[in-house]
Formats: C-alpha cells, structure tokens, sequence
C-alpha cells in the first residue's frame, strides 16, 4: 500500500511539473509575440522634400518593425487639424512659429519634437540678378500668414534692406517696419499662390519648395536668402500627450539619421540645410 502511494506521487508531481513548463512556455510565446508584433506611427506631410525624409525613417524604422504610416495631406493646415484631432500621431510639414501661430488661433496643444532642416527662404525676382538692382520702388509679393509674413520682415532686416521697429517678442508685423528706405510696397497672398503670381510682382519670397517650382534654387537664383541662426526650421512635431512617447522618439531619431542627413545635402542648390 504504501508503494502504491509513493508511486502515485511521483506520478502527480510530474503532472504538475510538467503543467507549470507548459504555462510557462505560453507566457514566454505571449510576451516573445508581444515584442515582434507590429507597431505603427502615422505621420502627416504635404509635399517633398518632407515626404522623402519620412520615407526615410519609414525604411529605417521597418528594420525594428515598426511601421510608418505616411498621409499626405493637401495644404499647410490640414496636418495640424489633424494632429490636434489625434488622427495622426504626428507631423512633418512646418516652422515652429507657424505650429505656434496654429496653437494660439486654435487653443491647441502642439509641440516641436526634433528641428530636421532648414528651408532656406529667399527672394527671387524675373528680371533682376542681384539686390543692388532691385528699384526702391518694388512690389514684393510675401505670404499671407503671420509667421511668413515675420520671416519675410526678419529676411529683409538681416540685409538691411528695411529697418523693423523693436518689439517684445512675438512676431513681425508690416506696421513694425520702422524705415524702409526702398519705399517697397508689399502684397500678400498664400505661399502656393506667389509662384503663380511670380510674372506679376518685381520679386517673391518663397521656401525652396515652392521656388522650385519655378525652377530656382537658393544657391543660385535668390537675390538674398536667410541665415543659418534663425528660428524656422522644418520640424518634427507632436502632440504635449505623446511627444515623448517611444514611438516618437525612435521616429524623431530615425529622421536625424546619415541617411537623412545625405539625402538633404543631396539637394540642388542649399534647398534644405541639415537642422541635426
């Protein structure tokens, strides 16, 4: 009898043993399948070169699988809506004064991420090759935001082709010009829209996106173009809830890669100069 009983134990606890090795065993497959599963990042862009830059990331971000989910969007505004609805996780299309312009107009919680590059603003104008040239009598056509409408103001101070009154912060009004020598007359119209009206103005100022279009480059068409020590680079935003995220964070160090880096000195004529 009390062989019988001793058997019977060891029988049981070998049920058990190998019970707990099979739980054991499908927890080490839950958390191995938990660690490879997917992840995904949605990112919205308007146009190149911030398209090709996420592109990019999208590739070196797949190598730790995690996807990157890319939505282009049609203008400058949709992809801050959109952000601020939490339809995206973040976006890749703007100046930090624009993100801040959208925050106060729309009492949103947006936050810089990561400075990428500099999209170097010039003016350009169709029938004059240098600024000595340019009538003091000019039309300028500028955009129509207040952040641009700043950078435009802060390009031309920075060449002492106007004079801007001191202000405590913020941003760079027309009414701020203190002396314009030049007597410039200036109008204003949406980004996209100045290269359309480039024939009808004596000069533009525009991104190099948009020069582009008309098929200029800051190195070799701008009559002057900003300098590196301003505030407008493109950059990677985010909402306050989720800038600091993992996902964000490897995504932001994705687009700071070599990679990214050469592909932005790849482009013609200083379109884009590394922020990183």
């Amino acid at each position: 009898m009390k062989k019988w009983f001793i058997i019977m134990m060891v029988v049981l606890a070998s049920v058990l043993v190998a019970c707990s090795d099979s739980n054991d065993s499908e927890g080490t497959e839950s958390s191995s399948d938990d660690n490879n599963k997917e992840q995904t990042v949605s990112v919205a862009v308007v146009e190149s070169p911030m398209l090709d830059v996420v592109e990019i990331a999208k590739e070196i971000l797949a190598e730790d699988n995690i996807n990157v989910e890319v939505v282009e969007m049609g203008d400058y505004i949709q992809p801050n809506e959109a952000l601020a609805n939490e339809e995206v996780d973040a976006n890749f299309s703007q100046h930090g004064p624009f993100m801040n312009q959208f925050n106060q107009n729309k009492d949103a919680n947006l936050t810089e991420v990561q400075p990428i590059y500099y999209a170097n603003f010039g003016l350009y104008a169709q029938e004059y090759t240098s600024v000595e040239e340019f009538p003091d009598d000019a039309t300028i056509g500028i955009a129509n935001d207040p952040s641009n409408i700043d950078r435009t103001l802060r390009l031309l101070a920075s060449h002492n082709l106007i004079e801007l009154k001191e202000i405590d912060g913020g941003q760079y009004g027309l009414d701020d010009i203190k002396e314009d020598s030049h007597n410039y007359s200036f109008e204003d119209a949406g980004i996209a829209a100045l290269t359309r009206l480039y024939k009808d103005f004596d000069g533009v100022i525009v991104n190099p996106t948009h020069a582009g279009n008309l098929d200029l480059t800051p190195a070799d068409d701008a009559l002057i173009t900003e300098k590196e020590d301003n505030k407008f680079a493109i950059t990677l935003v985010a909402r306050e809830d989720n800038a600091d995220s993992e996902l964000i964070q490897k995504l932001a160090e994705a687009m700071t890669s070599e990679d990214v880096r050469e592909f932005l000195n790849s482009r013609e004529g200083e379109a884009s100069i590394p922020a990183f």
